[in-house]
């Protein structure tokens, strides 16, 4: 399979049906689903309808993360809602295999994608949801850049209960100015 974008540790193509197993696995494991804050368990047929749909979708850019030493797919990214008018976009970030938490993925597969909305797709704004009860993605975002913006009070029910998202974004300016 092609890598669109390589880094040191991972690479970046586009998404395959191969990659339904990844997805499958991902969003049916109670880990993942807890930071994903998904409710409902998805069938293979589901989930690859639904990625068929978002890779046609011309707003939408989605990549399958793989490490780049066993060429073995761990997540997807994607730039969501791409307004190429504004010149925005919203990003997602998940690691599905659980096993590769912790090693430099998340961190390095956002690098890449702030880098490829500013320098290849010309954004001026990249922003992206996460929830206040995941310090850990919190200092991923704030290390590659970007600002807490402000906070979705009670954004999801979650665990019988609601929970804060803060609102998190980067701009071309900002990007810019940390990389001199």
């Amino acid at each position: 399979m092609s890598k669109f974008i390589t880094g040191k540790k991972i690479y970046l193509r586009p998404f395959a049906e191969e990659d339904v197993d990844l997805l499958f696995d991902g969003l049916n494991d109670s880990t993942v689903r807890e930071t994903l804050f998904t409710f409902r368990p998805k069938t293979k047929h589901e989930l690859l309808d639904e990625y068929k749909k978002e890779s046609s979708n011309p707003n939408t850019i989605l990549f399958t993360i793989c490490e780049l030493q066993s060429n073995k797919a761990v997540g997807i990214t994607a730039f969501y809602r791409v307004d190429y008018v504004s010149r925005a976009a919203v990003f997602f970030l998940s690691i599905y295999d659980t096993t590769k938490w912790n090693s430099g993925f998340g961190t390095e597969a956002t690098e890449l994608m702030v880098s490829y909305g500013f320098e290849i797709l010309n954004l001026n704004r990249i922003q992206l949801h996460v929830s206040v009860e995941n310090p850990k993605a919190t200092e991923i975002y704030k290390r590659c850049g970007y600002q807490i913006e402000g906070t979705l009070r009670q954004a999801m029910y979650h665990n019988n209960r609601y929970v804060d998202f803060y609102v998190m974004g980067i701009l071309r300016t900002d990007f810019y100015l940390a990389k001199k």
